[in-house]
């Protein structure tokens, strides 16, 4: 494998030549976000896909650590799905800070995010939530 190591002076400003190509190489920085709310999202209300992968007769085959829960994967997935189609942005705007519970010991996703617009674009008024 072939590591590029790129420096501020690797940049340089120019007019591209005629039939040159040219490469677009994004470079982002550690995030440096503070959140200030959090958001509790019952994995249920969001995923209805099977925790484990199953053969044709829907019996489990377990795969250990490479076939952990697939519910809560798919319920982060729909999420930033969701808020980037509305134009936020992973990272920038809103994290998946961890797996966890609801007070009922539901299974749950937690969010971190700033914007209080979010819990609007995830169906908050559905009662499927707790704001810490």
């Amino acid at each position: 494998m072939k590591v590029l190591y790129l420096m501020k002076n690797s940049f340089i400003k120019r007019k591209a030549r005629n039939g040159e190509h040219t490469k677009i190489v994004a470079i982002q920085e550690r995030q440096k976000t503070v959140f200030k709310r959090t958001v509790v999202l019952k994995t249920e209300s969001l995923s209805t896909r099977n925790s484990y992968l199953t053969d044709s007769q829907g019996n489990s085959v377990e795969g250990g650590a490479l076939n952990a829960d697939y519910t809560t994967v798919d319920a982060v997935g729909k999420v930033c799905n969701t808020l980037g189609l509305h134009g936020y942005v992973y990272g920038r705007d809103f994290i998946w800070h961890d797996q966890g519970y609801t007070d009922d010991l539901e299974d749950a996703i937690i969010l971190e995010y700033n914007d209080e617009k979010i819990l609007t674009l995830l169906g908050i008024a559905n009662g499927t939530y707790m704001v810490d």
